[in-house]
């Protein structure tokens, strides 16, 4: 797999996605002192995401840019909105952090497995 600015980016998305599962995770953990909840997890990571809620603008821009460079290529278009999604969403619902994720992780795998249709002249260059 050759590397190219999409990936890296791809890249960024995928750490970020495992980074969240790693945190809730975590959050789960902490919260079977108490008696495993899922509003208790929720709450937790509510409390978390303001310690690092400018990685979600950062993301933000990368698909931004990104998007912007893979337009007429409908499968990027849709995969880097997928992802401006994902890390506009982290900050604002974190107690959906396992969806997100999920999500993302779909549209990383959408950046990752898309490939180039071959131009005319790298078809001449084949014969």
């Amino acid at each position: 797999m050759k590397t190219s600015l999409v990936k890296m980016i791809g890249l960024y998305s995928f750490l970020y996605a495992l980074f969240t599962l790693g945190v809730l995770a975590y959050a789960s953990l902490l919260s079977f002192r108490s008696g495993f909840s899922f509003p208790a997890v929720g709450e937790q990571m509510m409390q978390w995401e303001p310690h690092w809620w400018w990685l979600s603008i950062i993301g933000v821009l990368l698909h931004g840019l990104a998007y912007l460079k893979a337009m007429r290529r409908p499968q990027l278009m849709i995969a880097h909105l997928i992802c401006v999604w994902a890390f506009v969403a982290y900050p604002l619902i974190p107690n959906y952090s396992l969806f997100i994720a999920v999500v993302q992780l779909v549209a990383v795998w959408l950046l990752i497995s898309y490939h180039r249709p071959m131009q005319e002249s790298e078809m001449e260059g084949q014969r």
